[in-house]
């Protein structure tokens, strides 16, 4: 087989990820029927059609999901190679690209990513909050080159470089009844009051869910979000309580303010964040440099590397 053609490999992705032509087209700022004709030539090429007809879109063939997979690769070996000449010049250019949950933003900021800027300012770095499944899916499709998550589900084409328990509790305002028990407190004593939680697909709110089919409870929110700030603010009111993972302190914290209860129960003791990257995805040096600092100088993960 000959060169295959990489603007229609591209053409094809963006079919792939939009799922149909002029969602592509309107995405690339092209007339749909050049990007039609550029789809064609390249099943002409490799002789398979690329897409099936489905009531809601295109569907990519197998053959389809093969040059995905081929054009992933391809990337990812011309960013490497591009990597191995940013060494030659010293760090001076690079570009990194990290998708995480927001609770860890502060973290990371503080002992990581804000010490990296500053010593390479000429690398471009890009943050992405995001849920549980969007940081999974952007390592796995090398869209981000770093994820940081909480309780992601297992992928086998996701390799965690480091992971470390962080308990689920109740973050209450200091003279909420909860905060004043002194003790861990049971979910039965959690549900008496007004909750605040987490919407879906965020991993806080998949513990939540699993916790209803334990307990066989069902839990009616009075407030749901998918902003942290908007749940830690919810707390400070003292309209009720959030059920937030033990990161650290929020800035609110800093007086006293907020107070972190944890809740006896299984379930929300083992919960987890999770540092990844996309297994055999050869990093750039600028990536894998932040991704050395991130394990070894973020203080939930020192110790944790490899695990």
């Amino acid at each position: 087989m000959k060169d295959l053609n990489q603007t229609r490999l591209r053409y094809m992705h963006e079919v792939i990820v939009c799922g149909s032509i002029r969602g592509a087209a309107e995405k690339l700022d092209m007339s749909p029927s050049v990007i039609s004709r550029q789809i064609q030539l390249l099943e002409k090429e490799i002789g398979l059609p690329l897409f099936e007809r489905r009531p809601r879109g295109l569907a990519p063939t197998d053959a389809a999901e093969m040059l995905e997979e081929f054009l992933r690769g391809y990337r990812a070996q011309r960013e490497h190679l591009e990597t191995r000449l940013q060494e030659l010049r010293g760090m001076r250019r690079g570009y990194v690209e990290i998708s995480m949950s927001e609770g860890m933003i502060e973290a990371l900021m503080t002992h990581a990513l804000g010490p990296y800027c500053k010593e390479f300012p000429h690398i471009r770095v890009a943050i992405n909050t995001a849920s549980v499944d969007e940081v999974v899916e952007a390592v796995r499709t090398d869209r981000a080159h770093i994820g940081l998550a909480f309780n992601p589900p297992v992928h086998p084409e996701v390799r965690v470089r480091a992971r470390h328990i962080i308990p689920v509790g109740a973050l209450v305002r200091a003279d909420h009844p909860l905060a004043r028990k002194g003790r861990a407190i049971a979910v039965k004593e959690l549900v008496k009051y007004p909750l605040a939680l987490m919407t879906l697909p965020y991993g806080l709110r998949r513990i939540v869910d699993m916790l209803e089919f334990s307990e066989k409870i069902h839990l009616s929110p009075a407030l749901t979000t998918n902003s942290l700030a908007v749940l830690r603010q919810y707390a400070l009111s003292g309209a009720g309580a959030v059920l937030m993972a033990d990161i650290g302190q929020p800035p609110e914290a800093a007086g006293g303010a907020l107070v972190h209860v944890p809740i006896d129960h299984p379930l929300l003791r083992q919960t987890e964040m999770q540092l990844m990257v996309r297994l055999g995805r050869p990093l750039s040096t600028a990536a894998a440099e932040l991704l050395r600092r991130i394990e070894l100088r973020l203080p939930l993960f020192k110790g944790t590397s490899g695990q």
